[in-house]
């Protein structure tokens, strides 16, 4: 069996990395120039996911994975604030819900350990046709062609794999978006931390749908396991930073002019403290420490959770992650599920190479176990997102401003009647937004 990949994002070098281990021949293709040619920040791995990813690396590759990363010790607590920072709530999470934290560029990058000549970057996928026999031809934009059994669309949201198989696209934009950067974590920056973050991220929520996420990211200060020990697949620590997005209406965050570029694309950092005018002011002080080269504006695509995610036949094409359940970053999850989807797709993959099943049976299977969670996992996004959306109103922005200041009060007042104000959840709050 022979399968192309398109997409070498986290859920299709999973995907690859799982069937590389059973012997299954895999090409991945990406239009990227290489494995660091992506943005993105810190990502959250749940237990699913990790499981996963265990069982698709080998022992010393997946302690490598653990060793670049940071434990869920290092986010008990999401802290939600206001625009003034005063905390409004605190909810803990439950340590069986999250694995661990990681960046997205040091993930890519040892999930891209190992396949070689199986990877093939800027190679962009144009077209596929599926011939009599069964086997798929897939063009790309260069001119060439491979055929293989089975082909998976793993190119994110915009996935071109997934429009040509529903005949229209998969995703649409939310009219809402995210600038987010990092801020180099130093000793004089430590000092300078908000006291809502002791605990884990935080999310201050201000007056025109606006809100602002932040999380220490320090691997290094407590990974999982000793990278040092890692040796023959070498771990990849980042050097501590605080990560911070700032949400809202992408009319707000990514204004433009007649002529010229957007505004936040000039500048990002200096538009954000335009943006946030009115917060507390060592809040924005704290974002001038921000390293200007990281700072980028991300726009939020969604799929439609009560919509059928594959609308179509069931083959020897299919598709994974994003490309199928696109969904905002405010849930955390969308790197989770497109690793869980990877793990059952190499399963189902690895039965039709057996002769326990057929490709189609294969990729009916997998896209009805996947379609039994995602929508679920859209949906957690899309609820924090709404929450935000509302506040956006001119009258629900008033209504914050007095609010605010009374729901501060209550959690002072519950704080010292209980010792505490803080609330469990069944599921993992929001512990990531941005990605």
């Amino acid at each position: 069996m022979r399968v192309t990949v398109i997409g070498a994002g986290i859920g299709g070098l999973a995907l690859a990395q799982a069937l590389r281990r059973a012997d299954i021949d895999v090409v991945v293709h990406d239009r990227d120039a290489h494995v660091g040619a992506t943005g993105g920040y810190r990502l959250a791995l749940d237990r699913p996911a990790c499981e996963t990813l265990c069982e698709a690396l080998g022992p010393e590759h997946y302690q490598a994975l653990l060793g670049s990363s940071a434990p869920p010790s290092a986010s008990r607590v999401l802290t939600l604030a206001d625009h003034r920072l005063r905390v409004l709530a605190e909810q803990t999470f439950d340590p069986a819900d999250e694995a661990l934290f990681i960046g997205r560029v040091p993930l890519r990058a040892l999930l891209a350990e190992g396949l070689g000549e199986r990877l093939r970057f800027g190679s962009s996928y144009r077209d596929h046709e599926v011939r009599p026999d069964g086997r798929v031809v897939t063009y790309f934009e260069d001119g060439d062609s491979e055929v293989s059994d089975v082909l998976v669309g793993a190119d994110g949201v915009r996935s071109r794999v997934t429009a040509n198989l529903a005949g229209r696209p998969t995703s649409t934009p939310c009219d809402y978006g995210c600038i987010a950067a990092r801020i180099p974590l130093t000793a004089a920056v430590r000092r300078r931390l908000p006291a809502l973050l002791a605990g884990g991220p935080g999310l201050a929520q201000g007056p025109g749908g606006l809100g602002l996420f932040l999380t220490a990211h320090d691997p290094a200060a407590g990974a999982t396991v000793d990278p040092a020990t890692c040796r023959e697949v070498a771990a990849i620590t980042e050097p501590p930073a605080l990560v911070w997005g700032l949400i809202g209406p992408e009319a707000l965050l990514r204004p433009t002019r007649s002529s010229g570029p957007p505004l936040a694309a000039q500048d990002p950092v200096a538009h954000s403290l335009i943006v946030l005018r009115g917060w507390a002011p060592d809040l924005r002080d704290l974002l001038t420490a921000t390293d200007p080269t990281s700072a980028a504006y991300f726009g939020y695509h969604t799929c439609d959770p009560d919509s059928d995610l594959t609308p179509w036949p069931a083959g020897a094409v299919t598709a994974l992650g994003d490309a199928v359940h696109a969904m905002p970053p405010t849930g955390g999850g969308s790197a989770a599920t497109a690793v869980r989807d990877a793990g059952h797709l190499a399963t189902e993959l690895v039965a039709a190479r057996d002769g326990t099943t057929t490709i189609p049976l294969a990729t009916l299977r997998f896209q009805q176990t996947m379609t039994g969670y995602a929508p679920s996992r859209v949906r957690d996004a899309l609820g924090l997102l709404h929450s935000m959306q509302r506040l956006s109103h001119p009258l629900a922005s008033g209504a914050a401003r007095i609010g605010f200041p009374t729901l501060a009060a209550w959690h002072r007042v519950r704080t010292s009647l209980t010792g505490t104000g803080r609330t469990s959840a069944a599921v993992a709050g929001p512990s990531q937004v941005v990605s």
